[in-house]
Formats: C-alpha cells, structure tokens, sequence
C-alpha cells in the first residue's frame, strides 16, 4: 500500500477518534467471495502489421486467475480486502504479453470506509480500490482482461438534488515486475502507486440513470522511478440514454480531451505538445424477440496522421476498457479506441437465464490518415456464447474473424486474423 494511502488512512483513524465517530452496538459480520477462472486462446495471423522476428504467426495462450475477496462490516464501517492472481502460461516470445495480463499474488483492493456521515455525505473510502464508472470507456474494473487496474486514494460519496455525485484523489497503481523477461515467468513483485502521477475529478449520475458525466484530471511526471508522457490532460464525458417509442432504446456519449502531453515516454522526448482529442459512441436498439435485443452502433475517436506537429490529436481512454466495443484483448489486441471510425450491429440473445448469445459486426476505419494513405481496416465478427451450467460455474465460447482491408495487409502476414477461445469460471 503506497504512503498517500497510509497517510490518509492514519488521518481518517485520528478524526474519527478525535470527533467521537464510533461504530454502533452492532455484530461485527464477515463475508468472503471470489472466482476462479482459466481461459485458452488461439490466434492466427495478429491484427496488425509485424514482422515474423517480432511475433509468430500462431499464438496459444493459457490464462488463469484468481480472485479471493473479504469483507468485514460493523456499524457503519466497511472494511474490503481483495488479493487477484493473474498468470499466462504457453505463451513464448509474445510481445503483447504484459503486466495487463500477469500480476502475480497482488491486493488489487484494500480499503476502509465509513457510511451515513451526513444528509448529503453517504460514503467516505480510503485505501486502494478498483472502480467501475459509467460505460466504463474511461475507468473501469477489468472483466475480461487477465489483470485488473487499482488505484489509491481518497472517495467521497455524496447525493444533491437527487443525483450521486463522486469527488476522488486516486494515483493509479502500477503493475510490478513489468519486464519481458519476468512477465513471462510469471515472477511476481509488489504493485505501487507514484506521487507524480494523480487521477483527480468528480463522477456524477442522476436518479433515474439517464444523465452520467464524468471529469478527470491527470497529471503526471517524471522521475527516477517512473518514466511518463507527462500528461497533463483534462477529459469531460457526457453520456445520456433513453427509452422512447415502443420498446427503442439509444445511448450516446461524448467526450472531449484537452491539455498537453509527450509522444512518448523517452527521456530525450522533452517536448511539451497540446492535446484537443474527442471520442463519440452512439447505439440505438430494440427488443426484436422475448429473449433477442438488437442495436446499430457507432463508435469514432480522433486520430493523428502526423506524430511531429504541435498538436497531438490522439484519443487517450485513460483507464477504460475497450472489449465490450471492439472485440476481445489479451492475445486477439483489438483496436486501440483511438484513431477509429466503426459502424455495426450486435445482438444479445438470453434464454432462460442459462444461455447469453452476443454476435457482433464491426467495419473499421481509420478515422484520420496522411494523405495518400489507405485508411480500411477491415470487417470484423465476432460470436460469444456464456452456459451458466450451475449457478456458480458459467463456460464461455468466443471468437473473432477480422477480413483485413488495405490498411492492414503489410507486414508478414496479410492474411485475414481468426481467433478462438474457450473459459470456465468458478464463483463463490
């Protein structure tokens, strides 16, 4: 746990003592839960362009995770400790293999809140934790992915005018070891977070949850152990949905980004540029069958086609998931939601509570390319099928088959990318 945490930790024990906080003359209860899960993958022919010395044309992966979670409450105090273990196996001169994907034996949550403060304070937390907000395209608890994203700091629950309203301090935790090397030994070392990097802003959404926005700032900088794109970056989202006419449903979000940052991470990159970047998702759908929902769907966020101006133009998703828009990560390395247009359709088929069906189209574009260049990427499918066989073990079948347009076939291998995989998941 790093020291902004302990600290605040500390400071929260000594008010509460020093304001006669106590914990009501209640039983201290105690709960515990968790997941195992193991998933094969398959790939052939990566995505993008790459050269056969950089990737094999074939990837296997094996993935397990486990997740262990307590829970402690008394009165109105909640304390959550939750330890994930994420390991690959098979997988051998990966480069896409990364701490994303293995982090061995880490607490990805530990916190202490207190609840019922006031009228309009419902909640104060602090500790480390991981976090879900709104579409979850800007911060977000990993589902799919093998490793999960924590951050540590401060949250303040509220509720004004009938709308929840978070305030946050967080510094996003790194993933220890993250070298090649000890990644794929699956060699484990302490996550931390670094005070030169801070997540702060506020999330807010109304009673009905038709209205969410959220508000990030981050900044970052460098230092001796943390080499950044010393970003300075403001982003705003407002997202809003609606029923209307006979069972339709639509969802639109927007986000605008703004502020400055590096190309890179490289300590000879010292050039400060502007940011102005924005990303748009739009779907409308309807309940076509008691058990099928259909939707149309657009997905767009701006893109550079020139890396040496002033302006950097590129869509930074911060600590969002792109799965649920773009297809599988991990071994298949969907699309970056960055530099994209894509149209499409999805279906989600529910029967009888034990079967979940999704088909999903995507044509792909890049949404900003040099001129001269050929900016198709091609048209993707992508199936998934969930079997909850008992209430607490759910099998999962998935795969995805991209016809590579244009703009993706160089490299060594032009030829279309299909890929498979397979998951059981034990809850409890």
């Amino acid at each position: 746990m790093g020291k902004l945490t302990g600290n605040v930790l500390l400071l929260a024990t000594g008010v509460a003592l020093t304001t006669g906080i106590s914990a009501e003359a209640e039983e201290l209860t105690f709960d515990y839960s968790g997941s195992i899960r193991v998933r094969y993958e398959t790939l052939n022919n990566p995505i993008f362009p790459t050269t056969e010395d950089v990737r094999p044309k074939t990837n296997d992966r094996i993935s397990t995770r486990i997740r262990l979670k307590g829970e402690a409450n008394y009165g109105k105090w909640n304390a959550v400790a939750e330890i994930e273990d994420s390991r690959a196996y098979l997988d051998e001169n990966d480069v896409t293999l990364k701490s994303s994907q293995v982090n061995t034996l880490e607490p990805v949550q530990f916190y202490l809140s207190y609840k019922g403060i006031s009228e309009h304070v419902e909640r104060v937390t602090v500790g480390r934790v991981t976090l879900d907000h709104g579409s979850r395209r800007l911060l977000a608890r990993t589902r799919y992915r093998n490793a999960t994203s924590s951050f540590e700091g401060v949250l303040v629950d509220t509720v004004f005018n009938g709308w929840e309203v978070r305030g946050f301090y967080l510094q996003p935790v790194s993933r220890f070891p993250s070298d090649s090397a000890s990644v794929e030994d699956n060699k484990r070392a302490f996550d931390k977070s670094f005070s030169n990097r801070k997540l702060f802003g506020i999330y807010a959404q109304s009673d009905d949850n038709a209205w969410k926005v959220h508000s990030y700032w981050l900044k970052e900088s460098d230092s001796p152990e943390l080499s950044t794109k010393n970003r300075d970056i403001y982003t705003l989202s407002v997202d809003y949905s609606k029923n209307f006419a006979d069972g339709w449903k639509s969802n639109i979000e927007a986000i605008g980004q703004t502020g400055t940052s590096r190309q890179s991470t490289s300590a000879s990159d010292t050039t400060d540029r502007d940011v102005r970047a924005w990303m748009v998702h739009a779907h409308v759908g309807k309940q076509i069958t008691d058990s099928t929902f259909l939707r149309a769907e657009i997905d767009a966020a701006s893109g550079d086609d020139n890396s040496a101006d002033d302006t950097i133009h590129a869509f930074d998703s911060l600590y969002g998931l792109r799965r649920f828009d773009f297809g599988p990560t991990d071994v298949y390395q969907t699309f970056p939601r960055s530099n994209i247009l894509a149209p499409g359709l999805r279906s989600v088929t529910k029967l009888n509570g034990v079967h979940n069906i999704m088909v999903g189209y995507k044509g792909l574009w890049l949404q900003n390319v040099a001129d001269g260049e050929e900016d198709f990427l091609g048209h993707q499918l992508e199936v998934r099928w969930r079997y909850q066989v008992l209430e607490p073990l759910r099998l999962e079948f998935g795969g995805a088959y991209l016809a590579k347009g244009e703009a993706l076939e160089t490299g060594a291998y032009p030829d279309n990318s299909m890929y498979a995989y397979t998951a059981v998941m034990y809850t409890f």
